[in-house]
């Protein structure tokens, strides 16, 4: 098969592909970030580039505009390489920098979580071994070992020497005078020397990683003093494979590599977020002596490399839910290769060790009040209960609130408008972008305040339709689609107006209903009310830049008093960083995964139609948001 070289402008990037590839397979070849909310599959007319030189075969005509084709415009993703091509990519389609919580500020535990304690998940011991003329009758390694138990008390019920350890001892400790570190991990509750070291006083150093659909977050953590030293993010490199857990997993089935290619391409997103780390503080990856890494179920799978297909069919059961600690080389790690690697344990094929790790961090198994756990992503998790009991669910929120599915929508990254209010006195809408650069789309935040703001002024209704008849320039209709022009593009110095069309609204609408069904139905299976839950706690990036009257007014969160939200951040890094430095964290994750009942809204009677119930602004039934009926009563 004959290959051909693509140039991609204004990067100036080149890649040599075989003919009959996709532009988006060139693309992530050549290093370049276009986005593609589909994972190829042309559905979100997302990845629209500009043929300058060259042959293609094929365009995505049915995602592309009349002012698409006439600038030569295609879908990467659905043309084909079949001559040497010149590709400008708008920057409109360009991936940049995502805005990801990471401050360990905003990611710490919460009220009742559990605390570190002194039984890190590695350590470095020194260790004064007795001369073998002292003890002749004993070999070194049982020197070594009488020598830890000695110092280590209760903290493990047996020790073991690694090879590799093993293999050093004999000339090491005799070239040392026995004078000796040991690094020691907890595996399992056994402690294990996977190290010897020359006793230098040398720094340990561990990462509590957050194995995200979307995006991969690292702290980096000093072990000896429990220091926070820095955070690095990635967009998780499968992102090109499809925005959700299901379009990866259909991946891996479709693609006779698939499954290798996605384990790669997840740990190559974690060790280049790990090695930025180490490189910025001057340390080598066998410095980085320990690892926790929290997920959801499908992520934890496709890390290890473990077919993930049976999670998406009936009775939806993973290969596995908790994993032994593992070894930073087994994982495929760049840190010391017999480093311990916690992975968080999941409940179920839909609940996580993202969540399991969140619940530990903002204490909701161990408070008495009755606490509603959001943690809001591409599928909304949620967990609802106190330290007598707990219970949980998933649902597929789909990847609206993170742009898919909205002409306009984008990742939160430079350009991305996060905050917006239309004021119909001036026909103005006021907004903030992230980077303060000039708009570029509209992220999560932005769409929720958008719709919040479009419902408040009577722009659209309650089913939202949008109002014609609405006395404002920015009420159009285009391309047979009525549409609220929030950008107008000769202001800022683009083609195109930054539009919120009909279509968008309805599946902004689609992911709300589908979270706060989720949240309804396990309040109702309880015999509850949500005007009875205390606190609800709203974990994860997008959740973290949600305004709370906008998230209610839309009927995302129930209607509580607003005091009642909290934004709690990142909390499973904040769990992960709890694993990483204390015992107690990780048999605290290892009995809330067991105390968690698990219920499968699929399956469960009631969902679907509490889901359709709440396709309306803010629901169907105005009765369970009260405070807003009253808004809409006022401006009517």
């Amino acid at each position: 098969m004959s290959s051909h070289i693509v140039v991609f402008l204004p990067d100036g990037a080149c890649v040599e592909v075989e003919s009959g590839r996709s532009i988006l397979d060139a693309a992530n070849a050549a290093g370049i970030a276009i986005d593609s909310a589909c994972g190829g599959q042309g559905a979100c007319g997302k990845c629209k580039v500009v043929v300058v030189l060259g042959r293609v075969e094929g365009r995505g005509d049915d995602k592309l505009s009349k002012e698409d084709l006439a600038q030569g415009m295609v879908l990467a993703c659905q043309a084909s390489v079949e001559d040497d091509l010149v590709v400008e990519v708008p920057l409109e389609s360009q991936r940049g920098e995502l805005q990801i919580l990471m401050d360990a500020s905003r990611a710490g535990p919460s009220e009742g979580a559990a605390r570190e304690t002194s039984i890190p998940l590695a350590e470095r011991r020194r260790l004064a071994i007795s001369p073998p003329e002292r003890e002749p009758e004993k070999g070194d390694v049982e020197r070594v070992a009488e020598c830890l138990e000695e110092g280590a008390g209760e903290s493990f019920s047996e020790f073991s020497v690694g090879l590799e350890a093993l293999q050093a001892l004999p000339s090491l400790g005799r070239r040392e005078n026995w004078e000796l570190e040991a690094l020691v991990g907890d595996f399992g509750g056994r402690g294990e020397v996977f190290g010897l070291e020359s006793s230098r006083g040398r720094k340990s150093y561990g990462v509590a990683v957050d194995v995200g659909t979307t995006t991969v977050v690292v702290h980096l953590i000093e072990i000896e003093t429990a220091g926070y030293l820095d955070a690095c993010a990635s967009l998780n490199d499968q992102v090109a494979r499809g925005e959700d857990v299901i379009s990866r997993i259909i991946w891996t089935q479709e693609h006779a590599d698939g499954l290798v290619q996605l384990r790669d391409e997840v740990r190559a997103t974690i060790n280049r977020c790990v090695g930025e780390l180490a490189e910025g503080r001057g340390i080598g990856p066998e410095e980085i002596i320990a690892a926790a890494c929290v997920g959801n179920t499908v992520m934890t799978h496709l890390l290890l490399g473990i077919d993930p297909a049976a999670i998406r069919r009936e009775p939806y059961v993973p290969a596995v839910r908790s994993v032994p600690t593992l070894r930073g080389g087994d994982v495929g790690l760049d840190i010391h290769a017999g480093a311990p690697v916690y992975l968080a344990p999941c409940v179920s094929s839909y609940v996580g060790g993202d969540v399991t790790a969140g619940v530990l961090a903002a204490g909701v198994g161990e408070s008495p009040r009755l606490t509603l756990f959001i943690d809001m992503g591409t599928n909304g998790e949620m967990v609802i209960g106190n330290r007598d009991w707990l219970m949980c669910c998933s649902c597929s929120a789909g990847p609206a609130f993170e742009g898919s599915g909205v002409e306009y929508g984008m990742y939160a990254t430079v350009g991305a408008m996060e905050r917006v209010s239309y004021d119909p006195a001036t026909d103005q809408v006021e907004y903030v972008t992230i980077g303060e650069a000039k708009p570029r789309g509209i992220c999560g935040s932005g769409l929720v305040d958008a719709l919040a703001s479009l419902l408040r002024t009577g722009v659209i209704d309650r089913a939202g339709r949008i109002n014609l008849d609405f006395e404002s320039r920015r009420v159009r209709v285009r391309n047979e689609r009525p549409e609220f022009v929030l950008v107008w593009g000769e202001e800022v110095g683009r083609a195109d107006d930054i539009s919120l069309g009909e279509d968008g609204i309805q599946n902004l609408i689609r992911s709300k209903s589908a979270v706060y069904a989720g949240a309804e139905t396990l309040l109702d299976s309880l015999g509850l009310e949500a005007s009875g839950v205390e606190r609800i706690l709203v974990a994860g990036a997008f959740g973290s830049y949600l305004d709370a009257e906008s998230a209610v007014l839309i009927g995302l969160l129930p209607d509580v008093p607003l005091d009642r939200i909290r934004f709690v951040g990142n909390t499973a890094v904040a769990g992960a960083r709890l694993a990483l430095l204390g015992r107690e964290a990780r048999l605290g994750m290892e009995e809330l995964a067991r105390r968690m009942t698990n219920f499968e809204l699929s399956v469960v009677p009631g969902y679907m139609d509490r889901y359709v119930s709440g396709l309306f602004l803010p629901h169907t039934d105005l009765r369970l948001f009260p405070s807003v009926a009253e808004k809409l009563e006022l401006r009517a």
